[in-house]
């Protein structure tokens, strides 16, 4: 394993594999697959993950994170995971007074809804892709780069039982309810359509930066766009290892078809 100056990042997998994955907590549904993956294949040298070296470490953050990722990858076919998160950690539960986006409708929705404009939503989100800006560039000696999103969101009638089991959110609910636990949690139909806001600006940005950009596989998403119950991590935001073997069969195309 190969590790950051500090030991606080760590490259998993064989550092000769052509293909890099790195960037935020989506990451670990990839990791997680790949660690299934080499149980029952053997090893596998083709792709190899930047990710904390502790569980403690946190989410990749900071000037040497990424040198890491930039001195593991020249060469190497790059996978930016992205945020994905900013839709759950800005608006999982409803604003007072209460909004939606232009467009969206929901049967939960009445006259008391402020209408968003979808242009005042990517307005909001747009900072967290800056950084994107300065980090791409700096994989310059990268044979190619990919920017992915994370999976779809979950529906309420599952994420509502795990819900205060999570720090975050919990503390979130204290802060905003006065610990009253009066909160509404936002409807699938809007969450769903901030999620896409969120599509729709990392693949911009991945344009507008010259790299090539993976959605979340169709196959993950049920008829109404939200995540499958089987590929459910247990908990409010996340994919499980099933779904990080969907994302490592779209890796393992990169090599192959990816030109930047």
């Amino acid at each position: 394993m190969l590790k950051s100056k500090s030991g606080k990042w760590a490259l998993y997998g064989d550092a000769s594999a052509q293909i890099v994955v790195c960037g935020h907590s989506h990451v670990d549904a990839v990791l997680k697959a790949a660690i299934i993956r080499e149980s029952q294949v053997g090893s596998e040298p083709t792709i190899s993950y930047c990710f904390g070296a502790y569980a403690e470490t946190g989410p990749p953050h900071g000037d040497e994170y990424w040198d890491l990722v930039v001195n593991s990858s020249r060469g190497k076919h790059v996978v930016v995971v992205w945020n994905g998160n900013q839709h759950n950690a800005d608006f999982m539960f409803q604003t007072k007074p209460k909004f939606t986006v232009l467009g969206v409708t929901d049967d939960t929705y009445d006259h008391e809804h402020i209408p968003i404009p979808r242009s005042m939503v990517r307005q909001h989100f747009k900072p967290s892709f800056e950084e994107l800006t300065e980090i791409i560039p700096s994989l310059s000696d990268a044979a190619s780069i990919t920017l992915m999103n994370g999976p779809a969101p979950k529906p309420l009638s599952y994420i509502k039982d795990y819900i205060m089991q999570e720090k975050y959110f919990s503390d979130l609910t204290k802060l905003l309810s006065g610990g009253d636990q009066d909160l509404v949690i936002t409807s699938d139909s809007l969450r769903l359509e901030l999620w896409n806001v969120l599509a729709e600006l990392l693949e911009s940005y991945a344009k507008m930066l010259g790299t090539n950009f993976i959605k979340a596989p169709e196959v993950s998403r049920d008829n109404l766009g939200m995540l499958l119950s089987e590929y459910w991590y247990p908990d409010v935001t996340h994919a499980n290892s099933k779904y990080g073997m969907l994302i490592i069969e779209e890796l393992l195309k990169l090599s192959g078809k990816v030109q930047n």
